[in-house]
C-alpha cells in the first residue's frame, strides 16, 4: 500500500470518528423529539371534546410544531453529516483505484522481466559469474528479495481490492441511509404543512367566538385571585403562629428548617419535576394569551399538562404546612422547605397529612382529571411572596 493511500486512510479516519459521535448524538436528539411530539399528540387526544381547554390545545399544538421544526433541522443536519462521509469515501475509493492501477503496472513489468529471465540456468549463471563468493552471496539474496517482492506486491493488490470493494460497499450503504433520511424529513415537512394548516382552522373557529373564551378567561382569573389569597393567608396565618410561638419576636426558623432553606435554595434549577412526566403550557407571571389577541393572563405558577392518574410529588425535602381545598382549585397542598413554600394545585387525593415530614420525589397526590384535561399547577413562595417556579426545576427533560 502506498504511503499517499496510508496518509488518505489515516486522514480520513480522524473525522469518520467524529462523524459517528455526531451522527449518534443526532440519533438520540431525535429520538427525544419523536417521544416529545407523541407525549403531546397524546395530551392533544385527551382534551380533543373539551371546550374549556381551547388555550391549553394551542399551546400544545405550538409547542409541537416547535419540536417538529427542530426534528427536521436535525434530519437536516444528519444529511450534511452523510454527505460528507461520502465526499470523503469517494475520495478513498479514488485513491484505491489509482493504487491498484500503479500496483498493476509495476507487478506486470515485474512479470514480463521475470518471464524473460524465466530459464533457471541463466540465474544459475548470473550467480556463477560472480567475481567472489561475497557478490555471488549478494546476487542470490538479491535473486531471492525480488522473488518475495514480487510476491509482497502480488499480495498487496488483492488486499488492495479487497479494501476497495468494502469502501464501495460502504459507499453504497451511505447513499441508501442518506436517501432514508431525506425520506424522513419529507415526511415530516409534508406533516409540519398538515398540522400548520390545523392549527388556522383552529384559530379561525376559536376567534369566531372570541366573547365567550374572554367571559370563560375572566371567570378563570377570578379563581385564580382567589386562590393565590388563600395561599397567602394561610401563609401569613402560619407566620403569625409561629411568631407567637417565638414570644412575638417574629417568625423565626429552627436551625433545622434554616439549613433545609439554604439546601432548598442551592439547588435553584436542579430541582425534580413536581411530577413524572408532564407539560408547562402555562408560564409564570403575566403572559400573552394563546390566541386571544392583546389580551395577557397571569399566571400565579406554572401550569403543566398531563396524563390521566399522573401523581404530584416533593420537589424537595420539607413538611407539609397545610392542606386546603377551594372550588376549582381541587385539593393544595402546602410543603415547607425552610423560608420556601411550593404549592400543589388541584389534587382529587391525597397521600399526606399536616405536619407530615416528606422527601424529594414522594409522591403527594393524584391530579384531577375533567372532561379529559390533566393538569395542576405549581407555584413557589419565598415567605409571603410568588416567585417563578420554571427557573428552580430541572431543565434538561
Amino acid at each position: 500500500m502506498s504511503r499517499l493511500l496510508l496518509s488518505l486512510l489515516i486522514l480520513f479516519a480522524i473525522p469518520a470518528l467524529t462523524l459517528a459521535q455526531s451522527s449518534s448524538e443526532l440519533k438520540g436528539r431525535q429520538q427525544k423529539l419523536r417521544e416529545d411530539i407523541r407525549y403531546k399528540e397524546k395530551l392533544l387526544q385527551q382534551i380533543e371534546q373539551d371546550t374549556k381547554s381551547s388555550s391549553t390545545k394551542i399551546t400544545l399544538i405550538n409547542k409541537k410544531i416547535g419540536q417538529r421544526e427542530e426534528l427536521i433541522l436535525s434530519l437536516k443536519d444528519e444529511i450534511v453529516l452523510i454527505d460528507h462521509k461520502i465526499v470523503d469515501i469517494e475520495d478513498l475509493v479514488d485513491a484505491l483505484e489509482v493504487d491498484i492501477e500503479r500496483l498493476k503496472d509495476e507487478y506486470s513489468k515485474m512479470v514480463v522481466q521475470a518471464y524473460k529471465t524465466r530459464n533457471g540456468a541463466d540465474k544459475i549463471m548470473y550467480i556463477f559469474a560472480s567475481d567472489d563468493f561475497s557478490q555471488a552471496y549478494r546476487r542470490l539474496k538479491y535473486l531471492q528479495q525480488l522473488s518475495e517482492y514480487r510476491q509482497r506486491q502480488a499480495e498487496a493488490i488483492i488486499h488492495t481490492q479487497k479494501s476497495l470493494e468494502k469502501k464501495r460497499l460502504d459507499l453504497e450503504v451511505r447513499r441508501t441511509e442518506k436517501n432514508q433520511v431525506l425520506g424522513e424529513q419529507n415526511e415530516e415537512k409534508l406533516t409540519l404543512n398538515r398540522e400548520k394548516q390545523d392549527k388556522e382552522k383552529q384559530l379561525v373557529l376559536l376567534t369566531s367566538q372570541e366573547s365567550k373564551f374572554k367571559n370563560e378567561l375572566d371567570v378563570a382569573q377570578r379563581k385564580s385571585e382567589e386562590l393565590r389569597v388563600a395561599i397567602k393567608r394561610a401563609i401569613e396565618r402560619e407566620l403569625a403562629a409561629r411568631s407567637d410561638e417565638s414570644g412575638g419576636g417574629g417568625f423565626n426558623l429552627t436551625p433545622e428548617a434554616r439549613e433545609l432553606g439554604k439546601s432548598f435554595a442551592a439547588n435553584k434549577g436542579k430541582l425534580p419535576w413536581p411530577i413524572d412526566k408532564g407539560e408547562i403550557t402555562a408560564l409564570f407571571g403575566e403572559q400573552p394569551h394563546a390566541f386571544l389577541k392583546g389580551i395577557k393572563v397571569k399566571n400565579n405558577g406554572v401550569t403543566i399538562s398531563t396524563t390521566d392518574g399522573s401523581r404530584a410529588r416533593a420537589v424537595f425535602d420539607g413538611e407539609v404546612s397545610k392542606i386546603i381545598i377551594l372550588p376549582g382549585a381541587g385539593k393544595v397542598v402546602m410543603i415547607r422547605h425552610g423560608e420556601y413554600i411550593s404549592i400543589y394545585t388541584n389534587l382529587k387525593k391525597t397521600f399526606v397529612s399536616t405536619g407530615d415530614k416528606v422527601k424529594t420525589k414522594e409522591e403527594i397526590g393524584i391530579v384531577v382529571t375533567d372532561q379529559g384535561k390533566t393538569e395542576f399547577e405549581f407555584q413557589l413562595w419565598k415567605g409571603t411572596v410568588l416567585t417563578d417556579p420554571s427557573y428552580w426545576i430541572y431543565k434538561g427533560r
